[in-house]
């Protein structure tokens, strides 16, 4: 039998580990006694590294896009992550914003309502000021400066005809700079006619007066109450409305859904790239 045509058929399956153990010990014993099929073997064993590396080559090759991609998508991954992060600080600002939202529309409805008490209080004051002036004259004063003392110092009456015209609209109690008391035809304090020389308040939300049937009363805010007029004052004229009390947590929600969606999409993305690369 010639043993080196069957060893040259095994050498194949010897390098590449595909034989048993008892074809393997055959062959080394063969290689052992043989120098024309170590040869060949020698050859092979050269060819089958050339292969090898040409195989390792093309598998680099193939495999590099896949490695850029890996690399991107990890890096995409670490961008997903911030967003994570930043959509749940978004989340805990909006519910701040919508907390402080509460409590500021709150806040503003007290204000409205004691900004329209004063309002009242003020029609209040004229309505009883011109009722007893019409039945009473300027001495009907004296009673409104008594049931008023802690909220008023001064209230006078002013002959319309001897004054400028308040406004178009005398309907309304409005806020002026006083009138000069000396032209009033009567001026109380705490129920006192006054006759000296008075000095206006130089405060510009202190004073108001109102025009009716021939005369003109004008009231001044004791200095102890005036805090409550000038709240009253404020929220009237520079007080935002709820939709702007509201804005900071509307921008807040729409950053977060934002961040949330975008989130999400990267996620997808990843999501399905991997499944793409496994």
């Amino acid at each position: 039998m010639n043993h080196c045509e069957i060893i040259k058929d095994l050498l194949p399956m010897y390098i590449d580990g595909l034989c048993s153990s008892t074809s393997n010990t055959l062959v080394e014993q063969h290689l052992a006694t043989c120098e024309h099929c170590k040869q060949i073997h020698s050859q092979m064993l050269k060819e089958f590294e050339i292969e090898q590396v040409e195989v390792n080559k093309i598998a680099i090759q193939q495999k590099q896009p896949f490695v850029k991609m890996n690399n991107i998508f990890k890096s995409y991954r670490g961008f997903s992550k911030i967003l994570e992060w930043m959509t749940v600080l978004a989340v805990v600002i909006t519910i701040i914003f919508l907390g402080k939202g509460f409590i500021d529309t709150k806040d503003l409805a007290n204000d409205i309502k004691h900004q329209e008490k004063i309002e009242q209080e003020q029609h209040n004051i004229m309505k009883v000021a011109f009722e007893n002036l019409a039945s009473e004259g300027t001495s009907g004063l004296k009673k409104v400066s008594i049931d008023y003392q802690n909220k008023i110092k001064y209230i006078a009456a002013f002959s319309a005809t001897e004054m400028e015209p308040l406004s178009a609209h005398n309907s309304m109690p409005k806020v002026i700079y006083p009138l000069p008391y000396e032209k009033a035809k009567a001026t109380y304090e705490n129920g006192q006619l006054i006759t000296e020389k008075i000095t206006p308040s130089d405060y510009d939300i202190g004073t108001v007066a109102m025009e009716k049937e021939g005369y003109i009363v004008q009231f001044e805010y004791t200095r102890n109450y005036l805090n409550e007029v000038e709240q009253a004052f404020q929220t009237k004229h520079y007080s935002p409305n709820n939709f702007q009390l509201w804005i900071p947590a509307l921008i807040a929600m729409f950053v977060t859904l934002c961040l949330y969606f975008l989130y999400r999409g990267i996620k997808n993305t990843n999501r399905k790239a991997l499944k793409l690369i496994a």
